[in-house]
């Protein structure tokens, strides 16, 4: 029955945090669907290439990429006329009033989904997570990527994203300042005897964090399932504006009863993650 009817295309843009709203949904669907098959479709575009890192973690799904990267150096990106763009505006606004097209961009939306939806196109990330996916994440994450660091019993882990915010000109990363103090004010309620910074620009983070430098602080670039590995297992977390940051408090507060930090900004995205234990993430402000 399953070959006779179309796959459910769940499109995923972004990295591994936002492919992994999209692994959420698909096994949310498994369960809606179960006579449907599932069909993730991973997009590289952006303003980094994107990598399929989710395929590794959650390998019974079928996967499919659309290469649709295009570097800035080769030159403008490709225009569609008006007329082209009103086609398809009006090809998405009648395809989803058919319910061939949805989003499932939250849970109101998910439960209104038709049983002949073809394709999926949304950020999947104001949906509530279920506990069951969060514990097979933390455990295939520690099953694919062991800890190769010890002591996180005695850890602070400080997730710290950088990547394409320092060149994309409307966003900026959160402050390191702000970052240093509500880990300086954790500090003073927990005691831990070392810091562990982990980012994807180690250089720069070093340089923005020097004055919590010592020589019990490490500051890491790893795979990212080997820094959730780490993270979900420390003794205190504090994350950034970063979506993977958001899904190892999650983990942390849901499969741990362990507690983090984030910012408040983003309390709206990540408190569905982590459901009735979100009084385990601690938020704080930062300047705008």
């Amino acid at each position: 029955m399953k070959r006779l009817i179309p796959p459910v295309r769940i499109h995923s843009w972004g990295g591994l945090g936002s492919q992994l709203f999209a692994t959420a949904l698909a096994e949310d669907l498994k369960a809606i669907y179960p006579k449907r098959s599932l069909k993730i479709i991973l997009h590289t575009g952006g303003v980094t290439r994107r990598l399929p890192e989710v395929v590794e973690l959650f390998p019974e799904f079928e996967y499919e990429y659309e290469e649709d990267f295009q570097q800035k150096s080769k030159g403008a990106p490709k225009t569609s006329s008006k007329s082209e763009f009103g086609v398809r505006k009006l090809v998405k606004k009648a395809s989803a009033s058919i319910g061939f097209l949805a989003h499932c961009d939250d849970d109101s939306s998910t439960k209104s989904l038709f049983p002949w939806v073809l394709s999926i196109r949304g950020h999947y990330s104001y949906r509530s997570i279920n506990s069951k996916f969060l514990g097979q994440l933390a455990a295939r994450c520690q099953s694919f990527e062991p800890s190769s660091i010890a002591n996180l019993d005695d850890a602070c882990v400080l997730h710290y994203r950088l990547g394409d915010l320092l060149i994309i000109s409307e966003k900026n990363p959160i402050g390191s300042i702000t970052v240093a103090a509500e880990y300086h004010k954790i500090q003073k309620q927990i005691s831990y005897l070392r810091l562990i910074i982990f980012s994807d620009s180690p250089l720069e983070a070093r340089t923005r964090f020097s004055s919590l430098i010592t020589d019990e602080t490490s500051v890491l670039e790893s795979k990212t399932s080997l820094v959730i590995a780490n993270a979900v297992r420390a003794k205190y977390f504090i994350g950034t504006s970063s979506k993977i940051s958001f899904w190892i408090a999650g983990i942390r507060a849901v499969v741990y009863q362990n507690r983090s930090s984030l910012p408040f900004e983003n309390f709206d995205q990540y408190t569905n993650i982590a459901g009735n234990k979100s009084e385990l993430i601690s938020t704080y402000f930062t300047k705008s």
